[in-house]
């Protein structure tokens, strides 16, 4: 693969934090040399980390779409990677568990 820049890699790394897929499953599939993808996913995310310190809440992007039965739920992505669904309302409190 090409040499990438830091602003395609960034694009790149945003893709894959909600994609859902493994570092390596996503190198892999953009043909994008493992340990290449290990470093720029490693330096962003702590560039993530030290932007939020010192805040109450980090920032998540947050995907409204359609669960069972037609109901709204709502897709909560962590810079980690990690993905978590709700399929129904939640109190104020137990979010801010999910995000602290």
């Amino acid at each position: 693969m090409k040499r990438q820049t830091e602003g395609n890699m960034r694009k790149l790394y945003q893709e894959w934090v909600s994609s859902g897929v493994s570092r390596s499953e996503f190198a892999d599939t953009h043909g994008i040399v493992r340990t290449t993808f290990y470093y720029w996913t490693k330096k962003f995310s702590t560039q993530e980390e030290e932007s939020t310190e010192g805040k109450a809440f980090k920032l998540l992007d947050t995907v409204p779409s359609f669960g069972r039965n037609g109901r709204v739920i709502a897709h909560i992505h962590y810079p980690s990677g990690v993905s978590l669904e709700l399929y129904e309302e939640v109190s104020t409190g137990f979010l801010k568990t999910l995000i602290g």
